[in-house]
């Protein structure tokens, strides 16, 4: 007994000092408190937000999940959507004011946050890929085990805004002819791993990584099925070994 209270005492500090560090987690957590109308559960807008913005947001929602159930097979993933109709209500919740998107997940929650660039089903169907494989997997393994360059690929998979087309083969081509114009030195996978590596270097080293990394994805995709990515997150999920 004598150790109960120092022990809560220490999850208290350890708590204070997470939200301290990550103060969006606590925002999304108490959203329903905000200024924010839910439209059905899990899904919050902003209270300024039109009707018109409302029932796109429901459209895209359904064609997004459609995808993950196409591309996953069946989606477990059941992230809460948050819809900000303005930059600063969006940085508050997100924690940066660039992208359409962002995916916020931790060990007793995840959240999806858009903008009004992200009010579309390339998009939330991104976001949606990085809640499912989180889901699949855990918050520790996806973050530790999982390279950022995996995770964002086979987030493309379901978004349109590079390539669109269906058919395997002509979208890895595609992605490959997209990499070619912008860059005629690949960028390495290896320099890919890390959130900081991804998103750090600048606009076109984003976007460049972002190509590489759909291209190799797809590229698996095209030669081996949609197959030959769940194995490799089957592999992780059992024996928390990254083979691709």
């Amino acid at each position: 007994m004598k150790f109960i209270k120092p022990i809560l005492f220490f999850l208290l500090v350890v708590f204070v000092l997470f939200m301290a560090v990550f103060p969006q987690v606590l925002r999304c957590s108490v959203v329903a408190y905000d200024d924010f109308q839910s439209l059905q559960p899990r899904v919050y807008v902003s209270g300024s937000s039109t009707l018109k913005q409302c029932d796109a947001l429901l459209k895209y929602i359904g064609i997004a999940k459609k995808r993950v159930n196409d591309f996953w097979g069946n989606r477990l993933g059941h992230a809460t959507i948050i819809f900000c109709n303005d930059p600063q209500q969006y940085m508050k919740y997100c924690r940066t004011a660039e992208g359409a998107g962002c995916t916020i997940g931790t060990p007793v929650g995840s959240w999806i946050v858009l903008n009004k660039d992200g009010l579309n089903a390339d998009v939330i169907a991104h976001e949606m890929s990085h809640d499912e494989l989180m889901t699949r997997l855990g918050w520790w393994k996806t973050r530790t085990t999982i390279p950022t360059w995996f995770d964002e690929g086979v987030a493309l998979m379901l978004d349109n805004r590079f390539v669109n087309t269906t058919d395997s083969a002509l979208r890895y081509k595609a992605y490959r002819a997209e990499l070619g114009f912008l860059s005629p030195v690949p960028l390495a996978l290896n320099n890919l791993s890390t959130e900081k590596e991804f998103f750090g270097q600048g606009e076109l080293h984003t976007k460049l990584a972002y190509l590489t990394a759909a291209r190799a994805v797809s590229g698996k995709i095209a030669y081996g099925g949609r197959i030959a990515i769940m194995h490799t997150v089957e592999k992780v999920k059992q024996h928390n070994q990254f083979e691709f």
